[in-house]
């Protein structure tokens, strides 16, 4: 889909402090040969610091960065994938709370690791129905210090190509209809739902105490999928690459591009050098052009990879004006998801060199 008058004016990133995999190993948190076979260096560690909480801080950042006042803001949307704090409890609401302090309507995103960039589809729904709503708020939160996921491990004994541990981290976004450093120039989405059953527990679905017990284990759904039908598992990694492909080609043309015009990627932070050349030179893209170098010390951030990415592209001056990033990703569900973006000026908190990392509690 053709995108007209979105921009991206405010951008903010909460990262902290990476915990450096070598401790890990040395701890018996993480397997040595999995360190060693994965190039991950360390990985983004909150400690107690909630979801919202970074939300709030990364959106603060955003709002000040942008042309926008909080009273312009016209619709919140919060990307999550992972426990955000106490059940039944709606972390949208304190983001607004907190970020905004107005009444506009505030929404929860959970659609995996493309959370995030759904939100974008939807706020522009959101934005374009009445022309007199000129901005969204759109944050991301995820901490994965909690007893039901072992952020080390939770890909242990998968044979995956793209093996991962699990990073902490919060972005948003301040999108505008007005003007900003970056033009969104196209939006494409769609769904796998035949695939769903990949992440699904074996079992009935209700109630649902079995699944909230427990260490959350990936890996036993996946393998159980393809144990149950063997061909059908390979078919669907099959499917998925293709969809994901198809996904990124039609947003480039959707954008008025070619794969050559294409400046940088942004893509999961997970898996190795193999990983990104299966997503990338699919495309007709250099592999180089992604953004594995700058996940190897956090991890995958899932809801915060893309943004997070495109941050630093930016802060660090590595695109500038005229620059196109393709943002392309697939989650479980499965959902795909790209979108192009052009930097169309410098903004001044791109001053070259990286924010700090934000201290653990």
């Amino acid at each position: 889909m053709r995108v007209a008058d979105l921009f991206i004016d405010g951008l903010g990133c909460y990262l902290p402090r990476p915990y450096p995999a070598e401790r890990a190993v040395a701890e018996g948190r993480y397997a040595e040969e999995e360190w060693r076979a994965g190039g991950w260096t360390g990985a983004a560690v909150a400690g107690d610091v909630s979801p919202p909480e970074m939300a709030v801080e990364a959106a603060r950042t955003a709002l000040e960065r942008s042309a926008h006042q909080a009273a312009d803001i016209a619709l919140v949307l919060h990307a999550s994938l992972h426990e955000q704090g106490p059940e039944l409890w709606t972390p949208h609401q304190y983001v607004l709370r907190h970020a905004v302090g107005t009444r506009v309507p505030a929404m929860e995103v959970r659609q995996g690791c493309n959370a995030a960039l759904g939100a974008l589809e939807l706020a522009h729904g959101h934005l374009s129905a009445d022309p007199s709503r000129t901005a969204a708020l759109v944050t991301a939160a995820e901490n994965f210090g909690t007893e039901r996921v072992d952020r080390w491990r939770y890909q242990s004994g998968a044979r995956m190509k793209r093996p991962s541990i699990l990073g902490d981290a919060a972005t948003a976004v301040v999108l505008s209809t007005r003007g900003g450093f970056a033009r969104v120039l196209s939006l494409v989405s769609g769904s796998l739902p035949e695939l769903e059953e990949m992440n699904r527990p074996r079992g009935a679905l209700f109630p649902p105490r079995r699944t909230r017990t427990g260490r959350i284990d990936l890996v036993a759904r996946m393998i159980d999928y393809a144990r149950s039908d063997p061909g059908a598992a390979t078919l669907a990694r099959k499917a998925v690459d293709a969809a994901r492909t198809e996904t990124g080609l039609r947003a480039i043309e959707d954008a008025g591009l070619r794969p050559g015009d294409i400046t940088r990627v942004t893509h999961v932070l997970s898996g190795g050098p193999e990983y990104i050349r299966s997503v990338l030179e699919p495309l007709g893209i250099d592999p180089a052009r992604g953004v594995l170098d700058f996940g190897r010390a956090l991890g995958h951030m899932t809801t915060s990879d893309h943004f997070a990415a495109l941050h630093h592209l930016v802060e660090t001056r590595q695109v500038g004006p005229g620059d196109r990033v393709l943002m392309l990703n697939n989650s479980f569900g499965v959902s795909l998801f790209a979108a192009v973006v052009e930097i169309t000026a410098t903004p001044s908190w791109a001053t070259g060199t990286p924010s700090p990392y934000k201290e653990r509690t």
